[in-house]
């Protein structure tokens, strides 16, 4: 397995590489920015190794508490958190679930409605490039 430097070394060269294709396939410069900033986001600070003491978790530096319970409901390298899309989902859930509570209890639903739905697959496709930038360069190494 690779260690936190190689695989920000992977995820640093790879982001133009992302950006670079993003831009050839659609020709828009917003869709390219958000997967950038959704690729390198999940590749430094959203990815598998949430689950244990490691360079994404102490990214989030006084943050990094959120993640707690989440290291303790998943074991390392698991499906849950390294798997292909299962670990995005399974992030994302985790990351949204006290947000999507607020607002219901709010009873704000407003909010959920006027979300563009296309921006938020181009952030999921973002967010997954880059976890499964991750979990490819474990498995490879």
């Amino acid at each position: 397995m690779p260690c936190g430097k190689t695989h920000d070394k992977i995820s640093t060269i790879t982001a133009p590489i992302v950006g670079i294709g993003a831009y050839l396939i659609t020709s828009d410069i917003k869709i390219t920015m958000v997967l950038m900033f959704t690729y390198v986001f999940a590749s430094f600070m959203f990815n598998g190794d949430l689950d244990t003491n490691s360079r994404p978790y102490n990214r989030w530096w006084l943050f990094k508490m959120i993640w707690i319970p989440y290291q303790l409901m998943f074991e390392h390298r698991s499906t849950w958190t390294h798997g292909l899309i299962i670990g995005t989902i399974i992030r994302l859930l985790y990351l949204g679930v006290v947000p999507f509570i607020f607002i219901l209890l709010k009873g704000n639903l407003e909010i959920i409605k006027s979300f563009n739905f296309n921006i938020i697959v181009l952030m999921f496709i973002g967010l997954e490039l880059g976890s499964a930038n991750h979990t490819i360069s474990d498995k490879i190494f």
